[in-house]
């Protein structure tokens, strides 16, 4: 359940990031400023630098936009990718400790062998 997690989490940043870096999706959207753009020389009465501004000011905002998506990706790839070094390492020290057992376990038994050779030259 937990790995189900991580890779999910993993595809959804990975899609989202994707999605940040995607050019063609921010040539849609500058494309939709100018369809805009046309809309808004149609119903305003204003003069053509008011609504220059206001394009303008759309523009920055989705750029603004932008860099915040990207940052935000970022910050959800580290998590995630933080996560998983977690998740690495917590089975890594249970492979350790698995380790220390066997090798206690394996003293143990060496001890065990080394009496009973001890008694049978001493019974023989």
């Amino acid at each position: 359940m937990r790995a189900k997690t991580i890779i999910e989490l993993m595809s959804l940043s990975a899609t989202l990031y994707s999605i940040a870096k995607d050019k063609e999706f921010f040539e849609r959207l500058h494309s939709m400023a100018e369809k805009g753009k046309e809309f808004v020389d149609e119903f305003s009465e204003e003069d053509e630098e008011g609504e220059t501004q206001i394009i303008q000011k759309l523009i920055e905002k989705a750029g603004e936009a932008k860099v915040e998506i990207e940052k935000k990706m970022e910050e959800v790839a580290i998590a995630v990718y933080g996560k998983m070094h977690i998740a690495h390492t917590d089975e890594v020290k249970k492979l350790e400790e698995q380790v220390n057992a066997l090798r206690t376990e394996l003293a143990l038994a060496e001890a065990r062998i080394v009496n009973l050779e001890t008694a049978k030259t001493s019974n023989s």
